[in-house]
């Protein structure tokens, strides 16, 4: 018996075993997009690698180190941490900037005895800023001996000296600085500072008021080297120190300091009854 339809129950039979035009199309894009990210993957990974064996701009710097390669890496290193806050770039540029200052300050001890008496004692103001006092001391020695009635490198060096511990070093150049340039106020506050740690009350007190005298006399504006706050409370400590804190000075000084800056905890330390 011949059946004209498939019969109840039986599986439906296909009329063909080829795929449509359309199922064709789909799987051709398939295989393209799968290939072209295979090709991408594999491009990043060559592009990484290749990054991997190429030098840092902060390793090509130390390799040679010459100012054209230090402001390659810096404006690098710059650029990344100002356009994306990369605290890791920021660091980088800390660290670049210490070796060329090591690399400059080489540069200058290599040529020393060639530098001239002004070169020569910025050179030292520079190592008296890092806290490297047997060096700039060593450099104003030498401007003391070329130029012995040159007063600022005396100053500078009693402050080497002071900061280093060596009060009687410091009080001895100090003196220098005054006795070289009787106007020199800076080296009066300085140095009745370091009459201050060194007990000498009374005479720290005479030096500071006799500097005062001096203030804006000087051929030097008297607020680049010390603020006329720190000399403020320098004074109200030697007055107390002195037995004067109940004098009309001393009031006088502790409202001009809390004017100028009425927050500063050294304030604390010499209250007063208003």
């Amino acid at each position: 018996m011949s059946r004209g339809k498939n019969a109840p129950g039986s599986l439906p039979i296909s009329s063909s075993t080829e795929s449509s035009p359309a199922r064709r199309d789909n799987g051709r894009r398939e295989m393209k997009r799968s290939i072209i990210t295979v090709l991408l993957i594999m491009a990043v990974a060559i592009s990484a690698a290749a990054e991997e064996k190429k030098p840092s701009p902060y390793r090509i710097y130390t390799g040679e180190k010459n100012l054209e390669n230090f402001v390659n890496a810096y404006r690098h290193y710059a650029h990344m941490s100002e356009d994306s806050l990369d605290m890791g770039s920021t660091v980088m540029v800390v660290y670049l900037a210490m070796h060329e200052l090591e690399r400059n300050l080489g540069i200058l001890e290599e040529n020393r005895s060639e530098l001239k008496n002004r070169t020569k004692f910025l050179y030292a103001n520079a190592l008296l800023e890092l806290d490297r006092f047997d060096e700039s001391i060593s450099l104003y020695q030498e401007l003391n001996r070329k130029t012995p009635k040159w007063s600022c490198p005396w100053r500078h060096k009693g402050e080497a000296l002071w900061k280093k511990g060596d009060l009687d070093g410091a009080v001895e150049a100090l003196e220098m600085a005054i006795e070289t340039r009787e106007t020199h106020y800076d080296a009066y506050v300085m140095l009745s500072d370091v009459l201050r740690d060194r007990k000498e009350y009374k005479k720290a007190l005479k030096t500071l008021e006799k500097g005062l005298t001096y203030y804006g006399k000087d051929i030097e504006d008297p607020e680049e080297e010390v603020s006329s706050l720190d000399v403020y409370f320098l004074y109200m400590d030697l007055l107390k120190k002195n037995d004067r804190e109940e004098t009309d000075l001393y009031r006088k000084l502790y409202k001009k300091a809390k004017a100028v800056a009425p927050d500063d905890k050294r304030l604390d330390k010499c209250e007063i009854l208003e």
